[in-house]
């Protein structure tokens, strides 16, 4: 879609210069703020001060504009890159930046679900750890069985930090619940605490680099 700049006439009839990110920056903004049901294309013609008619004739109506923001959810993925001296860390680097990725944007990322863009949104980060992984050694059904496990790793961790979001007492236990001859008072204890939830990833990610590493 071309981003060249075109006047728009507003609903002041005034003009304003505006490019077709211009108009799907804010229907992102919108969709991330407020969810996907709360893009109309009248609330997107208020926030960018053009008459809905001028978003109709750069952009397209709201499917394409619903497709327009998938097309850059899919671009910002190609842009996770390796970071690392050595296979592990770079796999690292890949995991920690695509669990970001699905946390910032969730919403749009349901939406690319929702257009059945799920396989193509998460292949870019799939090439670039199969490729870690050929240079650590793992090829054909046990790089699969690795990248699989990286993937709903980071997948699972995003799913409960929203989950921990929406409930203040998500992942904590209710000590009473437990035997109270149970010896491990400071396990309960912690338990009993909200989850650091970046803390977990990152265990269960090195767990998951040392048992891929080491075979």
């Amino acid at each position: 879609m071309a981003a060249a700049t075109r006047v728009l006439s507003t609903n002041a009839g005034r003009t304003s210069s505006v490019t077709a990110d211009d108009v799907l920056r804010a229907a992102g903004r919108i969709v991330e703020r407020h969810g996907v049901d709360a893009l109309t294309m009248r609330r997107l013609s208020e926030d960018l001060g053009v008459a809905v008619t001028s978003i109709y004739w750069h952009v397209g109506n709201r499917d394409a504009v619903l497709d327009g923001l998938v097309d850059r959810l899919l671009a910002r993925m190609e842009t996770l890159s390796a970071e690392g001296n050595n296979p592990a860390t770079r796999i690292a680097s890949l995991a920690r930046q695509l669990r970001v990725t699905l946390l910032e944007r969730q919403h749009l990322v349901g939406l690319a679900h929702e257009r059945d863009r799920t396989p193509a949104m998460f292949l870019p980060v799939q090439l670039a750890i199969a490729t870690e992984l050929a240079d650590a050694g793992l090829t054909g059904t046990e790089a699969a069985l690795a990248l699989r496990s990286l993937q709903v790793h980071v997948i699972s961790s995003v799913l409960i930090e929203r989950a921990g979001a929406r409930s203040a007492s998500h992942g904590t236990l209710d000590a009473e619940l437990w035997p109270t001859e149970h010896p491990d008072r400071e396990l309960i204890a912690s338990l009993a605490e909200p989850a650091d939830y970046a803390t977990v990833f990152e265990f269960g990610l090195d767990a998951l680099l040392r048992q891929i590493t080491s075979s």
